[in-house]
Order: structure tokens, then C-alpha cells, then sequence
């Protein structure tokens, strides 16, 4: 019994992993981040990639530029990629008061507290980002995870990634976020042609790859199952899920064989 693993991405990991079901598979989930450490972790949305060009680009302002929005902001970015994320938390709570309108904080804020399992604050953060932008596609995808990930709100989960492909529809993160709300929801179906999108607009995710993987695996399809897990590993030969995932399939084929109940598809 595994993990969904969403495209997401972060520099630094909190294992938030959790059972979805009787679902078979290793899904890689959106704040379960550990398994990307070892090959340099990328988050999911674009302001994880932000967040890194500002750690690589910046260090933590001077004591004289304390009382600014930028200090503490800055401040909670280095807590966050050091892992310090309540103090992080805390950090984006003092920039917000000098800069209340700030979309990023308040993503970055939400993005915190989904770490912690604190998912209706980062839902409410993400709100008031939306309030702010309500076209906002990194808070619309990180509220739809937030939703379905840590509350079980499947159908307002998607309503957020149909939203932000009503704006671009080319979003692979969004196609990969619905198509893990649909396979925690039971909708096998409908998470393989999302999640086939994923990968086709993404071919360089692993994660995605993985997920359509285990959906495969789900459907009875373990040899194409075995293609995308085959494929999440070219990308990143330490994923361990795409490796535990590829064993359990073989092991699957292995055990229908010997069984002597048919071909797998």
C-alpha cells in the first residue's frame, strides 16, 4: 500500500506520506517530497523553482533591513529550504503584515502549512491569495492538492485544476493534480486520461510518469504499467517509488503466470 506522488517539487523534504485506499501502487503526492532528494528535488509548482534562483541568488538581508516585508520573506525562504517550516510559517505571517497584498506570500504561506498537515490554513492562505488574483494558477493547483490531499474535497479539489485549464490548458501540473484527485476518488478511468496528458505535455517528469504508472497497474495493464515506470526511472534512476512500483508489477505478472489465469494486458 503506497503513495500517489504528485509532479511537485520542493528543495527540501517532510514525509506526509498516507494510504489512499486499496489503491496498489507507490503514488508520489504532492508535499511527500523525500523521494526527489536524492536527485535534486524540484516542487511542483513554478514558485518552488522561484523560491531556489532566490536561495541561490540571495542570502538573509542585514539586521538594519529587519523590519521589511523582503527581510522576512527572505528569512522564510532559507527556513523553509533548511526545513525550519513553522518558523518559516511564522516568517511569512510578519511579511504579510507589512505586505498584506502579496500573492507569493500567501502561496508561500499555504505552501508551509500543507508541510505541516495543517491543510485548511493553507487552504485559507490560498484563498486569500485567489482573493487577491483569482486567477492565480500556483494557487489555484496547490489548493485543488490541499483539497484532496489532506481534507478529501475531491470535487472542489478538481474544480480547481478544471479552473486553471480553463486558463491554460497546456498546465501539465493540473492535469497531474486532477488526475490524482480522480484515482483517490476511485475514478481510474478518468485519472489515466488525465495523467496521460500529464506525461504528454510533461515528458520529463518522473512523478507523472509514476502515477500513470500505478493507475495502469490499477486497470490490469502491467505491461504498459511497466513502460511508464521503466520511463520515471531513464528520468531519475533513484525514484523509489517508480523502483518499488516496477517490482511490484513484475511481481504481479509473475504470480498470473504461475497462477495460470490469464495474460496480463
Amino acid at each position: 500500500m503506497n503513495l500517489l506522488h504528485s509532479s511537485a517539487r520542493i528543495p527540501r523534504a517532510i514525509n506526509l506520506a498516507s494510504l489512499y485506499g486499496d489503491m496498489k501502487g507507490e503514488l508520489i503526492n504532492f508535499w511527500e517530497v523525500e523521494i526527489y532528494l536524492q536527485n535534486e528535488r524540484r516542487l511542483f509548482m513554478k514558485l518552488a523553482l522561484i523560491l531556489l534562483a532566490l536561495l541561490a541568488a540571495t542570502s538573509i538581508p542585514s539586521a538594519a533591513e529587519e523590519h521589511t516585508a523582503e527581510y522576512w520573506s527572505s528569512l522564510g525562504d532559507q527556513q523553509l529550504y533548511n526545513g525550519s517550516i513553522e518558523e518559516a510559517a511564522r516568517s511569512y505571517d510578519e511579511a504579510l503584515e507589512l505586505d498584506p497584498g502579496n500573492v507569493n506570500l500567501w502561496n508561500r504561506k499555504g505552501y508551509a502549512f500543507g508541510i505541516l498537515g495543517r491543510y485548511e490554513d493553507a487552504v485559507a492562505s490560498f484563498d486569500q491569495a485567489l482573493a487577491i488574483n483569482s486567477t492565480n494558477v500556483e494557487a489555484l493547483n496547490w489548493k485543488g492538492l490541499a483539497l484532496y490531499r489532506g481534507l478529501d474535497r475531491h470535487d472542489e479539489a478538481i474544480a480547481c485544476f478544471d479552473k486553471v485549464l480553463g486558463l491554460n490548458a497546456s498546465d501539465s501540473e493540473a492535469w497531474n493534480g486532477k488526475g490524482m484527485a480522480l484515482a483517490d476518488k476511485g475514478d481510474l478511468s478518468g485519472s489515466l486520461v488525465c495523467l496521460q496528458m500529464a506525461t504528454k505535455l510533461d515528458p520529463l517528469n518522473p512523478g507523472a510518469w509514476n502515477n500513470e504508472g500505478v493507475v495502469l497497474r490499477e486497470l490490469g495493464k502491467y505491461q504498459e504499467a511497466l513502460e511508464c515506470f521503466d520511463k520515471a526511472l531513464l528520468l531519475d534512476p533513484n525514484n523509489q517509488a517508480a523502483q518499488t512500483n516496477r517490482n511490484s508489477t513484475l511481481e504481479d505478472m509473475n504470480r498470473i503466470v504461475q497462477l495460470g489465469t490469464g495474460q496480463w494486458a
